[in-house]
């Protein structure tokens, strides 16, 4: 995610983190601190040469959970 979608979407991301990641407590979940992991991860995908799918407007996926 870019750090403008994080900043924009933080509240939703907190709200349904537990539905991806199972987090039974975000208490420690904070704006700074989701920022720094996700630039954290996003430099080791680039060092990596990995693929990844940067999220940076809003979008819609249609699964059933």
């Amino acid at each position: 995610m870019s750090e403008n979608y994080i900043r924009n979407h933080f509240d939703d991301i907190k709200k349904y983190g537990n539905v991806i990641e199972n987090r039974l407590d975000d208490e420690n979940c904070t704006l700074d601190s989701v920022l720094k992991d996700n630039a954290q991860f996003s430099k080791l995908a680039q060092k990596s040469k990995m693929n990844y799918i940067l999220i940076d407007d809003p979008y819609k996926i249609d699964i059933d959970l």
